[in-house]
C-alpha cells in the first residue's frame, strides 16, 4: 500500500483514525517515547492476535 492508498483509508475509517490518535496520545499525553510506543504496539499486536483471528474466522463463516 502506498502513501496515497493509506491516506484514503485513513480518511474513510474512524477505527483507523482511533488507532493513530491512540498512538499519538501515548506520546503527547502519557509521556511515552516513540520507541516505547512502538514496543507497546508490538505487544498489543501479539496479545490481540488470537482474538482478532477468531473474530475474522467467525465473520468468514457468517459471510
Amino acid at each position: 500500500m502506498d502513501a496515497n492508498e493509506y491516506k484514503a483509508k485513513l480518511e474513510n475509517s474512524i477505527n483507523l483514525q482511533l488507532i493513530v490518535a491512540g498512538l499519538a496520545g501515548l506520546i503527547d499525553h502519557e509521556g511515552y517515547t516513540f520507541h516505547e510506543v512502538m514496543d507497546l504496539l508490538e505487544e498489543t499486536k501479539r496479545n490481540t492476535f488470537p482474538a482478532l483471528m477468531e473474530m475474522s474466522r467467525e465473520e468468514s463463516k457468517n459471510a
